[in-house]
């Protein structure tokens, strides 16, 4: 029994390790920011638009001040990101709930492909915010 626990155990440490990496740290075309540097973005540049990619519910629970909330898998052509962005040269970040997530590194790789150049990866997310117990709006 107790080979089958340890058995069991073993499997779900790989199991959890893997999920942590389902995202990537850094996107060709974006530039990854942190905590701190979304921070700078949002005091000094008032264009920026923060697109969260979470579901509603995870939306609802606690978002950025300031985030809209786009989905990752409703972005299905330049015309969903350019309701909230004006150009595609603006500056526009994209964050989820961390490297488990992924949404965010889906809609930032989309939004790349559609030719916005000015686009923030926020790739710990809202995991990393809560953990530094920044501010979160809900609703």
């Amino acid at each position: 029994m107790r080979s089958l626990i340890a058995l069991f155990a073993a499997a779900f440490a790989f199991t959890g390790a893997a999920q942590a990496l389902d995202a990537p740290e850094a996107i060709d075309g974006a530039t990854t920011v942190d905590a701190d540097a979304v921070i700078e973005l949002i005091t000094s540049t008032p264009d920026l638009v923060i697109l969260d990619n979470r579901r509603v519910a995870d939306y609802e629970a606690g978002h950025i001040e300031g985030a809209v909330r786009l989905l990752d898998a409703d972005i299905e052509s330049d015309a969903d990101i350019s309701a909230h962005v004006g150009d595609k040269g603006d500056p526009v970040l994209f964050y989820c709930n961390g490297l488990s997530c992924g949404r965010a590194a889906n809609a930032a790789n989309k939004a790349i492909e559609f030719g916005y150049s000015n686009v923030f990866y926020y790739a710990r997310g809202i995991e990393e915010w809560r953990e530094l117990g920044l501010p979160l709006i809900t609703q």
